[in-house]
């Protein structure tokens, strides 16, 4: 048997990635503001079908940004779901505005309550996140339409959604924002790095003097307006560009894999295959719910002992508000993101996944609920 781990994370780079860092060292231009970032933010455009790419140093600093462009700070509050990743609410921290907790519709869904997110409105509500985690869609028309009736704004946390879709629209291009990731876990690797997408050309300037330290252009000054430096370097922009050119490709590769994981638990007891609806999923991972909270607490455990890493294991994947970050927050239970937080596994579809370990993953799965 085999004694790899097979990771979520699978980064992949060749010689085009080493030759494309190598010609950005040698134009001795390794800023922020080099040429090769321009040309990396236009091949995003392209790529998501959008106006305006803005790349900066993370995912959380795409959102922190999104936050600092739509001028909310001190006073306000901001709506996430309880099922989130840590890096989506501390940026609403970082600006001094205060998170507010909201439930997701189901146990088996990662989309907003809509009743719960309207119970939750105050007059300080300034905006909500919508997240699409593990790639799953998640947040249809109604949020937007939701958003649109209270004058609230929409931004798109999509840091593991490159590729999902809702309709005829990428996550992350469906409102005024949205925030990416490059994390060398995502499916576009700049080992760390971020990046804003946006069809509003004012937007995309703010954004751009937000990340610079108040400076949008060559030849201006710095400190036109309030802005921080969360800009992403040359080395790294290079790196995105020449991962561009596969990402339709290892996106494809995985949701062949993921829909074959998907068919095989769907046969097998004890497990149902997590839902995708209304879109597509991008092949971050595949996930399923086990029957109840100790079952999957034992699939977790079983698929590492067999050298598979569950995310939702590993991290003890739980609502925010259970984060000592959040403490001090004043929140109501959740109980659909308990229940689904509770119950979620996951397993890795990415290019490394061989037929053999596609076997074994379902046979430890299998084994695991016979036990």
């Amino acid at each position: 048997m085999s004694t790899e781990v097979l990771d979520t994370a699978h980064p992949l780079l060749d010689e085009t990635d080493s030759a494309a860092v190598m010609e950005a060292l040698s134009t001795r231009d390794l800023s922020g503001t080099a040429p090769v970032v321009a040309t990396y933010e236009r091949a995003l455009g392209r790529t998501f079908g959008v106006g305006h790419a803005v790349a900066c140093s993370s995912g959380t600093a795409a959102i922190h940004l999104a936050l600092l462009a739509h001028g909310i700070g001190p006073g306000d509050e901001v709506i996430v779901p309880a099922t989130a990743p840590v890096m989506t609410a501390m940026p609403v921290l970082a600006v001094g505005a205060r998170p507010v907790f909201a439930d997701v519709a189901d146990s088996a869904s990662f989309a907003l309550s809509l009743p719960d997110v309207q119970s939750r409105l105050s007059p300080r509500t300034r905006a909500i996140i919508s997240v699409a985690m593990w790639g799953y869609p998640a947040d249809g028309d109604a949020l937007a339409a939701l958003c649109a009736r209270h004058g609230l704004i929409l931004v798109e946390d999509a840091a593991q959604a490159h590729g999902s879709r809702t309709g005829d629209r990428l996550v992350g291009t469906r409102g005024r924002v949205g925030a990416l990731s490059t994390h060398e876990r995502k499916l576009i690797n700049t080992g760390e790095g971020g990046f804003l997408l946006t069809d509003d050309t004012d937007m995309a300037r703010r954004l751009v003097a937000l990340r610079n330290a108040g400076k949008i252009a060559r030849g201006e000054e710095f400190g036109r307006c309030f802005g921080l430096n969360f800009k992403l370097p040359a080395l790294s922009a290079a790196l995105g560009v020449s991962q561009l050119a596969r990402f339709g490709q290892r996106l494809a590769t995985r949701r062949v894999i993921q829909a074959r994981l998907a068919a095989a638990l769907a046969g097998v007891a004890g497990v149902t295959p997590f839902p995708v609806r209304d879109g597509t999923a991008n092949g971050y991972a595949v996930l399923f719910l086990a029957d109840d909270p100790a079952m999957a607490s034992l699939l977790g455990e079983g698929l590492g002992e067999a050298g598979f890493v569950s995310d939702p294991h590993r991290y003890a994947y739980r609502p925010l508000y259970r984060y000592d970050a959040f403490a001090d927050i004043p929140a109501d239970d959740c109980p659909n993101a308990t229940a689904l937080c509770s119950l979620l596994v996951s397993l890795p579809c990415h290019e490394g996944v061989a037929p053999t370990d596609e076997q074994r993953m379902i046979s430890t799965i299998r084994r695991v609920l016979e036990s």
